[in-house]
C-alpha cells in the first residue's frame, strides 16, 4: 500500500511539474520562430536585424526589419504588411488587381541595365507564402514584423530613458527585442528567458522589490530560499547578470518604469503553445554538421549574446569594445583564409573527426596555427570565460558549457563542439567574383 502510493504520488508531481514548466509564449516569440522556420532571415538578415544584398533593388538590398528603415517605404499598414507575406505584394501593387505570376529568366539574356529597362526592382523577390500557415499564424508574423519595423515607443522621458539602457546594457539580447522575444536557455526551469511582457515574467518577479533585487543582484531572496528553484536558478546556463556595479543613479528607475510600461502595453493576448523547437533537448537527425551546429548555437542560448549568424552587436558594459564580440569572423581567427580550407576543415568534423585526432593528416603548412586556435575555441566552449582583474567586470561573462548545453541540462559532446565551430566558421564570408550568369524571378 505504502509502495502504491509512493508511486501515485511521482506521478502526480511529475505531471505537476510537467505542467507548470509548460512556457507561456508570446505572439512575437511564435513569429519570430515561424519567420525562421519560412526562411524570413534569409533575404531579410540573421534576425531580420541585418538585411542582405540585392542586385537592382531599392538601396541595393532587401530591408531589414529595422525601425525607421528602408522597409517603412514598402509598409502603409497592417494588411500591407499581411499582403508582403502573403502575396509577395500587397494588392495596392497588383496591376488591374490580378495577382502577379512569377517567371524565371537570365540576367545576361537583358545585358548590364536589364533591372532599370524592365523596373523589375531586385533579383531576389519577395515570395507568396499563401497556404503556408493559419490565420493565427499570420498574425504572430504580423506581430514580430511590426515589433522590429516599428519598435513602439514609451512617450515620458523616464520611459524612454529605461528602454535605451535596456538596450545598450544587452538585456534585449537575453529578453529579446525590445523585452517582448525572450531566448532558449537549458537548465532553466522553463526552458527559455522569458520576455518582460509575458505571462512567465509574473511568476519570477512579484513586485517592484524583487525587480530591483533581480537587476541589481541578478536573483531573489524568495528563490535563493527554495531548495527546488534553486536546482534550476543555478543550474541554468545563462545567469542573470548583477547590474549593481553598472547603474548610474537614476538608471534603476527607468528600467523599472520602462519594463512597467512594456507590461501596460501588450502587443496582443498571450497563451499557452508548444515551443517545443525553441526549448528541445533533443537534436533533430541533421545531414550536414553545420545544420546541426545552427540548431544548437540558437536552441542552446548562444544566440542571445553572440546575436543571430553571429553578427554580434549586444551591449556588454565595461566589456572590450563595450560589446559582446562576433562570431562571424571565425573562421579568420582559426587562420582559414580560402574558402576550401573551410570546407576542408567543415569535411573533417562532418565526418566525426577531431581536428586534434592524432590519426589525422591535413595537408595544409600551418595547420598547427588552424589546430592551436582550435583548442582554444573548444576550450572556451567547455570552460567559459572569467572577467579580468583590472577594473569593473563585464555585465555579461561567457558562461561555461562543459556540464549543460540541453533544456534537461545534459553536457555536450565532442561532436556537439565540433557542430557549433563548423556552423560558425561556415559563416565567413569570403570575397567572390561576380558571376556573369545570374537567375533572376522577373514579374510578368
Amino acid at each position: 500500500m505504502t509502495i502504491a502510493i509512493t508511486i501515485l504520488v511521482s506521478i502526480l508531481v511529475s505531471a505537476f511539474l510537467a505542467f507548470a514548466r509548460q512556457p507561456a509564449s508570446t505572439p512575437v516569440m511564435r513569429g519570430y520562430y515561424l519567420a525562421q522556420e519560412m526562411g524570413c532571415f534569409a533575404c531579410h538578415g540573421p534576425g531580420g536585424v541585418q538585411g542582405a544584398a540585392n542586385f537592382g533593388a531599392l538601396w541595393g538590398e532587401t530591408p531589414p526589419f529595422k525601425a525607421g528603415g528602408a522597409i517603412m517605404s514598402f509598409i502603409q499598414s497592417d494588411q500591407d504588411i499581411r499582403e508582403w507575406i502573403l502575396y509577395g505584394l500587397p494588392r495596392r501593387l497588383w496591376k488591374d488587381d490580378v495577382k502577379p505570376e512569377v517567371k524565371v529568366y537570365r540576367a545576361s539574356e537583358f545585358g548590364k541595365d536589364w533591372v532599370h529597362e524592365l523596373g523589375v526592382g531586385g533579383i531576389v523577390k519577395m515570395p507568396a507564402y499563401e497556404g503556408l500557415f493559419s490565420d493565427e499564424e499570420l498574425e504572430d508574423l504580423l506581430a514580430f514584423v511590426k515589433l522590429m519595423s516599428e519598435s513602439k515607443k514609451p512617450i515620458s522621458e523616464l520611459e524612454l530613458k529605461g528602454r535605451d539602457l535596456a538596450s545598450s546594457l544587452g538585456c534585449m539580447g537575453c529578453h529579446g527585442p525590445d523585452g517582448r522575444g525572450g531566448i532558449s536557455n537549458p537548465g532553466s526551469f522553463k526552458g527559455y528567458i522569458p520576455p518582460w511582457d509575458g505571462d512567465d515574467y509574473a511568476e519570477l518577479v512579484r513586485n517592484e522589490d524583487e525587480l530591483r533585487q533581480w537587476i541589481l543582484e541578478g536573483k531573489i531572496d524568495r528563490l535563493e530560499k527554495n531548495p527546488l528553484a534553486t536546482y534550476f536558478t543555478h543550474g541554468q546556463t545563462i545567469q542573470m547578470p548583477a547590474f549593481e556595479n553598472v547603474l548610474r543613479d537614476g538608471d534603476l528607475e527607468a528600467i523599472i518604469a520602462y519594463i512597467n510600461w512594456l507590461r501596460d502595453n501588450p502587443i496582443s493576448d498571450h497563451s499557452m503553445s508548444d515551443l517545443g523547437p525553441w526549448i528541445s533537448s533533443t537534436v533533430p537527425d541533421f545531414p550536414d554538421i553545420t545544420e546541426r551546429g545552427k540548431w544548437l548555437y540558437e536552441r542552446s542560448g548562444c544566440v542571445s549574446c553572440h546575436g543571430p549568424a553571429g553578427i554580434g552587436g549586444v551591449a556588454n558594459k565595461n566589456a572590450s569594445g563595450g560589446y559582446v564580440p562576433s562570431l562571424e569572423d571565425l573562421a579568420e581567427n582559426m587562420e582559414l583564409f580560402e574558402p576550401e580550407e573551410v570546407d576542408m576543415v567543415i569535411s573533417i568534423l562532418n565526418r566525426g573527426i577531431s581536428l586534434d585526432d592524432k590519426e589525422l593528416e591535413v595537408p595544409l603548412e600551418h595547420f598547427d596555427s588552424i589546430l592551436g586556435q582550435y583548442k582554444s575555441i573548444r576550450k572556451l566552449i567547455l570552460t567559459g570565460a572569467r572577467p579580468g582583474s583590472k577594473g569593473q567586470p563585464p555585465a555579461m561573462v561567457m558562461p561555461a558549457w562543459r556540464h549543460r548545453l540541453y533544456t534537461d541540462n545534459s553536457p555536450p559532446s565532442q561532436a556537439d563542439i565540433n557542430a557549433i565551430i563548423a556552423y560558425l566558421i561556415s559563416l565567413y564570408e569570403f570575397e567572390e567574383e561576380d558571376s556573369e550568369e545570374m537567375i533572376v524571378a522577373v514579374e510578368d
